[in-house]
């Protein structure tokens, strides 16, 4: 996951600026980071596993460093480390509300990351309706 996760906040974010776009990049590592989560859910040989896991992280880091701009973007004039600390923030905020819906959750791990993988395809389903970056307008 970390492998995969270095190569992708570094190509991924190159992209999206070269391109001067942050919509399909979220939206993109929304629904990419899935068919991992779902190699890491139900994966039995240890291969694919690892190749899940690398897709995973891939997808996964690569959202943050697109995240944090766009939303620095989205509310200027406000400093960018007010809203890069806002989103850091309701993160925390939600993983901890996360981990507290796992223990509640029946069963074995798989039911939580089951769980999560339909969190995120509503996330990304949600990332659809956002609004460019207005200083890329």
């Amino acid at each position: 996951m970390l492998i995969g996760g270095i190569f992708g906040a570094v190509i991924v974010p190159l992209i999206s600026d070269g391109l001067r776009r942050r919509k399909p990049f979220i939206i993109l590592a929304l629904f990419g980071l899935l068919p991992g989560l779902a190699g890491i859910t139900f994966a039995v040989p240890y291969w694919l596993l690892l190749a899940s896991g690398f897709w995973f992280g891939f997808f996964l880091l690569s959202a943050g460093p697109i995240g944090f701009q766009y939303g620095a973007e989205l509310t200027q004039p406000a400093p960018e480390g007010t809203s890069n600390s806002m989103l850091v923030v309701m993160g925390q905020i939600s993983g901890i509300l996360f981990i507290f819906g796992m223990d509640a959750l029946p069963g074995t791990m798989t039911v939580s990351l089951v769980a999560l993988m339909a969190l995120t395809a509503g996330a990304g389903v949600l990332a659809c309706l956002l609004k460019e970056s207005p200083i890329w307008r």
